[in-house]
This record gives structure tokens, sequence and C-alpha cells, in this order.
């Protein structure tokens, strides 16, 4: 298994390093294609699990970390689209019988 700060790239066969990663995908890359897509900071970086305010940070300059890294990376690349992303969501935060969240492993 692979250590966690690398992450296979299906079309090539390379394994790239997180810091790799988040300089093909940088933070000028991401507002244009946000504001391309006419999306509010808000409703984009949610479905990475990132609040407004920290993709706020984000584009302004702030680290990424790696798992945002790479989800942002698999997204860009089209590996994982926005129906992946969601199904991802519901299956890890499912509601229990007595209304408490959960992770369903």
């Amino acid at each position: 298994m692979e250590l966690l700060e690398n992450h296979w790239q299906p079309a090539t066969g390379q394994v790239r390093t997180t810091a790799e990663l988040a300089s093909a995908i940088d933070r000028v890359q991401i507002i244009a294609y946000r504001k391309r897509k006419k999306e509010s900071q808000r409703r984009f970086w949610a479905r990475f699990g990132v609040t407004q305010s920290r993709g706020s940070r984000f584009e302004s300059g702030a680290e990424i970390p790696a798992p945002v890294s790479i989800l942002l990376g698999l997204y860009f690349n089209k590996t994982i689209s926005d129906g992946d992303l969601g199904r991802a969501e519901r299956m890890l935060f499912r509601r229990d019988s007595d209304g408490s969240i959960s992770p369903d492993l």
C-alpha cells in the first residue's frame, strides 16, 4: 500500500507527491474554474468537505491539506465527478434510526 502522501495517476501510471499535485492545481486555476462555472465559494468548496471561510483562505494562498489536494486533483482530472463526491458524502454520513449521524463502515 502506498503512503498517504502519494497517489496513482491512471493516465500515465506515475506516482506523484501531494506537493506536485498541489502545484498542478493552483489557486489561480481553482478561482478561474469556480468563476467560469459561476459558483459561490460555499457551493464549490462544500463538495470537498471544506467550509466557505476555509476555501477562501485556500484561494488566498493558504496551504491546501493533502486530502483536499488529492480530491481537487481527481476532480480537475475528471477522475471523479460531483455525483461521485455526493455519493461518498451520503455513504459516510447516513442517519441512524435514532437520528444520530454515524460513519457507515
